[in-house]
Order: structure tokens, then sequence, then C-alpha cells
């Protein structure tokens, strides 16, 4: 039996001979009925179908962890300068952060911050 075409994409990962000309839905469905086999009861096929329907067209961007860990990252930031300014403090705010004077008034500046 020949070996399963290789999708570059998704680091190494082999996908299933079923699929003839493998997606990003077919790809993640594969990961999911991996990772949580309970799902194979269900209907693959037609929540295949039902998500390219939905999403269909759509154009898609994936974060990677490193991305997730970034904006994370920044969420603590804005939360720490938000609790450590007192309206007179940004350099100091600065100092302990280890950001600019700059990045403390930017974060400030955000809507929703103030």
């Amino acid at each position: 039996m020949p070996d399963a075409p290789k999708n570059p994409g998704a680091r190494g990962h082999v996908l299933s001979e079923r699929f003839a000309d493998p997606d990003l839905v077919d790809a993640i469905f594969e990961y999911l009925l991996r990772e949580f086999p309970q799902i194979a009861g269900m209907n693959v096929e037609q929540l295949k179908q039902q998500t390219r329907e939905e999403f269909g067209g759509d154009k898609v961007y994936v974060r990677t962890g490193a991305a997730r860990q970034a904006a994370a990252d920044r969420k603590r930031v804005v939360a720490k300068v938000l609790a450590l300014f007192n309206g007179r403090n940004a350099s100091e705010v600065a100092r302990q952060l280890r950001i600019s004077r700059a990045t403390v008034y930017r974060i400030l500046k955000q809507p929703g911050t103030a």
C-alpha cells in the first residue's frame, strides 16, 4: 500500500488515505479524531461539510503558540501598568516593568484602559 500524502503545513502530519484532496478542515478533523477518539462515532463527514458551509471562503489565520503567548504577555503588562500607575508615576512604572515611559503612556491611551 503506498504511503499517505504528507501535509507540509502541519509539521509532518500524515493525512488518511481516504482524503483525496485534503484541506484545512480535513487536517483539523484528523487531529480532532486522533486527540478525541470519542467523537469517532459522530458523523464526521457531515460535520466537515457543515464546517465548510459555515466558514467556506473565509480567510483563515491560525495563531501559533508563540503568537498566543505574546498576546498573553501583552495583556499581563497592560494589567500590571494599570495596577501600578497612580496618575503621576509613569517613570517608576516603566522602570519597574522594564518598559519605556512611552509604552506606559501608549497603554494608558488605549480605549477601555482609563
